[in-house]
């Protein structure tokens, strides 16, 4: 939706999706730093999907892009607002609609969307929908005289600019003070909302992002939901500005977690600690992964629309490291983002390692020297590490323990290098082999991170 000047949006979710299912037990040594919440996904998700973000891009070239998306490791792929909208070709014209009722405009028509499902079907892909229900176009004289194709005046609240401190002012507002705000409360409007959405079913969509949901009653979205089968897959977009306003809808539907974006922002930057992003539901800079679209990048921030965003670029592709390295959430990942070689290394950890518990181990445990603001360590399980170091040097030491991680071969999924993990004279388990120089201990290099991934022992011979 266009978002100029706006300070947050949320989503919500309806109790339809109640079975969640618990993914394997965390390591069996804990201690304070790092058990982790063991995380879950609704029923309709499985551990090693991840959302692609294929923003503002025409139907018939999403499906060209399909077979590379698949080899990638995308599973679920997110087009935007296919509704007749405000003529605009900018970006933010989609997320303005005219009527619900025709699916054309510059992204493609009925036909285009229905063959990109088909195709993604036929390639074991899932399509979701990004859906606005809160408001409609500023367009012409549409938001003086409130006449568009299927609704009239009565079907609107009255014109005002949202109060953020007042909660029925951010359900009944215009946003931006100019984008007329459906009554969701009437029952013509959510009867139409169902009519959309039932249109979309038909043509085999796999599931909504509902856009804008903070600006919509909780009690909407329990009422439209149940037109949408169990088996598809809803979370909405709820820019919570407190967590007790996120979870107003977090027993819905997942929503996209601002507040571990947040947090991510400020412990990548400089100055920042990674330590923070140690189980940071249990510190309450994060929603828990059962309720979490876990990202470092969407469109609104990409076109800098919520006033938050990371310090450099660099930051941001070690957040995106980061959402898929750990356990909690389904991680989301925004368009040109993808291209970048560290996410791409990220999603074949995050596949790989789906079904893997997670411990964040204490740099302490690992290296003298590890036990820093700039450097995190994530094990998954037995057969997977991922490590971050945020400085502007590398980090070495010529002694590493790797006191949760099996013996043997490791391969390196960003860099492609291995390492050998052996067990010394005294029992402890050790790197003795960091990449092509034979050399023991590790070395992460700077603004970086890795992926350790368990593999045959005839790799590191």
């Amino acid at each position: 939706m266009k978002r100029l000047g706006k300070r947050a949006r949320s989503l919500l979710s309806f109790g339809f999706i109640l079975a969640f299912w618990l993914i394997a037990a965390c390591s069996t040594s804990a201690h304070s730093w790092g058990q982790s919440l063991d995380a879950t996904v609704p029923s309709t998700v499985q551990p090693a999907d991840v959302i692609y973000q294929a923003f503002d891009i025409p139907f018939d070239q999403v499906k060209a892009q399909l077979p590379q998306l698949k080899q990638q490791g995308y599973t679920y792929i997110q087009v935007s607002p296919p509704q007749k909208s405000h003529p605009a070709e900018n970006w933010w014209a989609r997320y303005q609609p005219i009527d619900h009722t025709l699916l054309q405009g510059p992204l493609g028509d009925e036909p285009s969307l229905r063959s990109l499902i088909r195709t993604a079907h036929r390639q074991h892909l899932k399509i979701l929908v990004d859906v606005v229900l809160n408001h409609m176009a500023n367009y012409a004289d549409l938001p003086k005289n409130l006449n568009y194709p299927r609704f009239s005046a009565q079907d609107f609240h009255p014109q005002s600019c949202i109060n953020y401190r007042d909660r029925r002012s951010v359900t009944q507002g215009w946003l931006n003070c100019d984008l007329p705000d459906l009554n969701t409360s009437s029952a013509y409007v959510r009867q139409e909302a169902k009519n959309y959405l039932n249109k979309l079913l038909a043509l085999g969509v796999d599931g909504f992002r509902f856009d804008a949901a903070k600006h919509i009653e909780p009690d909407y979205f329990k009422a439209i939901l149940p037109e949408v089968p169990a088996q598809k897959f809803v979370y909405g977009e709820v820019i919570g500005e407190t967590l007790a306003e996120s979870h107003e809808y977090t027993g819905i539907f997942p929503i996209s977690d601002f507040h571990l974006l947040r947090t991510m922002i400020t412990a990548f930057s400089l100055g920042g600690d990674l330590r923070s992003l140690i189980n940071p539901a249990t510190q309450q800079n994060a929603l828990p992964g059962t309720q979490a679209i876990v990202f470092a990048n969407n469109h609104d921030l990409q076109e800098g629309q919520l006033g938050m965003q990371f310090a450099t670029e660099r930051d941001k592709q070690l957040a995106n490291a980061f959402v898929l390295a750990q356990r909690a959430g389904i991680p989301f990942i925004y368009l040109d983002d993808a291209k970048v070689p560290l996410t791409q290394a990220g999603v074949a950890f995050h596949r790989q390692m789906a079904r893997q518990p997670q411990l964040f181990r204490p740099g302490s445990e690992i290296a003298s020297g590890a036990d820093s603001a700039n450097l995190l360590f994530i094990e998954r399980g037995d057969r997977g590490l991922a490590l971050f170091n945020k400085a502007a040097e590398a980090f070495d030491a010529p002694i590493a323990r790797m006191p949760g991680l099996a013996i043997g071969c490791y391969q390196e999924l960003h860099h492609g290098f291995t390492v050998t993990i052996s067990q010394d004279n005294t029992g402890q388990k050790t790197i003795t082999r960091w990449g092509h120089t034979q050399r023991p201990g590790m070395q992460i290099p700077p603004r970086d991170a890795l992926f350790l991934v368990k593999t045959r022992r005839k790799a590191c011979s």
